[in-house]
């Protein structure tokens, strides 16, 4: 699958933290977007009927600047859900840390929790990641037929250090029911 960056819909967010300093937090997002001819099916809805790729998402950061021990709450609107579902995967500084806890995704005013699946660091670099496997049956009104629901998905991270890129991003994937995601 090829990912390219794709700039955000909404304003970006900033979190920053330096000894007193506030820390400053990017929100962005990548999007998955496959080639023609992958064999991936398209969005899950009638939302976009030219969108193909896992959902379509918007990431912002509130409060954008916070201290050590101060939090900030991720909110991520998720549509167009694929009909295998999505996994969604968050990287963030290690200056930050997920909240436990902290995840919910709300649907038409209704809110469930969720854990994530993934919460470790990179031993590759200094990020952290969080992945959440969210089914499309999830956004489904009872009883109906998907049909291009959206809701909001969120979470806090607290900052525990300084932090040189305060980037977080989102990289929405189709969850591939082939692998078992526990």
């Amino acid at each position: 699958m090829l990912n390219r960056l794709v700039k955000p819909l909404l304003p970006q967010a900033v979190i920053s933290k330096r000894r007193g300093v506030p820390l400053t937090l990017l929100a962005t997002l990548i999007a998955g977007v496959p080639l023609f001819g992958c064999g991936v099916g398209g969005g899950g809805g009638s939302g976009d009927d030219d969108f193909v790729g896992a959902a379509t998402v918007r990431i912002t950061a509130r409060p954008g600047e916070i201290d050590t021990g101060d939090q900030t709450k991720i909110s991520t609107e998720v549509g167009n859900v694929s009909p295998d579902g999505i996994a969604l995967k968050f990287r963030f500084p290690a200056g930050l840390r997920y909240v436990p806890n902290s995840a919910s995704l709300t649907i038409n005013d209704e809110t469930s929790d969720f854990s994530p699946t993934v919460n470790q660091s990179s031993s590759r670099n200094d990020d952290n990641y969080v992945v959440f496997f969210v089914s499309q049956s999830a956004f489904q009104q009872s009883g109906q037929d998907y049909n291009g629901e959206s809701g909001t998905f969120t979470f806090q991270l607290e900052g525990v250090s300084e932090v040189q890129n305060g980037l977080v991003e989102v990289d929405p994937d189709v969850d591939d029911p082939e692998i078992d995601n526990s």
